[in-house]
């Protein structure tokens, strides 16, 4: 054999290796889908209530189970930061449900909440033992109540 068709087959085997080892040959068991979740880029400051909503989407993936959303909401302020917590309710996660919208209404644990960016963590808990989080910019818009 030439030298060039040596290294042709040993980097051909190498490959089929590796391929093996990340569970890509045929027949090999692909993982289930796993729990995601998202926040949407705006939500709402209500500054008279002290609150502010947020929502965003979820995947349950291959989890079934009671299932709600925890959200944690920091705003930088002049001098120090507004921090909030809430929860959003799914109820839970079925065959003929595994995703959708969720959104969550947050008190401000001290002052309120104002327009400007924030940042929420979200948690997507699929009860008994499936935690997925995230933690993403938003811009919170000011809410104007209609008289």
């Amino acid at each position: 054999m030439r030298p060039v068709r040596q290294s042709l087959l040993a980097g051909g085997l190498a490959t089929l290796a590796t391929a093996v080892t990340l569970g890509l040959a045929p027949g090999a068991a692909v993982a289930a889908p796993a729990p995601r979740i998202s926040v949407n880029w705006f939500g709402t400051a209500d500054v008279p209530a002290h609150t502010a909503t947020v929502g965003g989407r979820y995947a349950c993936g291959a989890e079934r189970g009671l299932a709600y959303i925890e959200v944690h909401l920091d705003q930088r302020v002049r001098r120090g930061s507004i921090t909030g917590f809430g929860f959003g309710v799914i109820g839970a996660c079925t065959d003929d449900r595994t995703g959708g919208t969720w959104t969550a209404n947050i008190p401000a644990d001290r002052g309120a909440f104002r327009g400007g960016p924030a940042t929420a963590i979200a948690r997507l808990v699929v009860e008994p033992n499936s935690l997925t989080e995230t933690t993403e910019p938003l811009r919170l818009v000011r809410h104007c109540a209609r008289h």
